[in-house]
């Protein structure tokens, strides 16, 4: 897999296997998986969308909101403290685990 972690912003250079939809619109990752369609990317101006492969951009990674807004959402079903949210944020933005 490329160097694309949550929090990129990048670009969707090909939506869907000989499907090009979504290709050239940018955003941020949200969610990485590992099947043929691994990139969750919330578009600039469509929502979310899945991509087959996106290209990093020399842009800031998302915000710090967007990160503990993420962070929460993957905490949402575990007993969580502040301190985890913020923890998870950290990590999600590439930082120390």
């Amino acid at each position: 897999m490329s160097d694309v972690k949550v929090g990129d912003r990048v670009e969707i250079t090909q939506y869907r296997r000989n499907d090009d939809y979504g290709n050239g619109r940018t955003g941020v990752v949200l969610q990485i998986d590992t099947d043929d369609v691994p990139f969750l990317v919330e578009t600039d101006t469509r929502g979310q969308m899945w991509a087959c492969e996106v290209r990093k951009l020399d842009a800031p990674t998302a915000t710090r909101e967007a990160l503990v807004t993420r962070a929460k959402e993957l905490l949402a079903d575990t007993p969580h403290t502040v301190i985890d949210i913020i923890n998870m944020a950290n990590f999600l933005s590439g930082g120390e685990a």
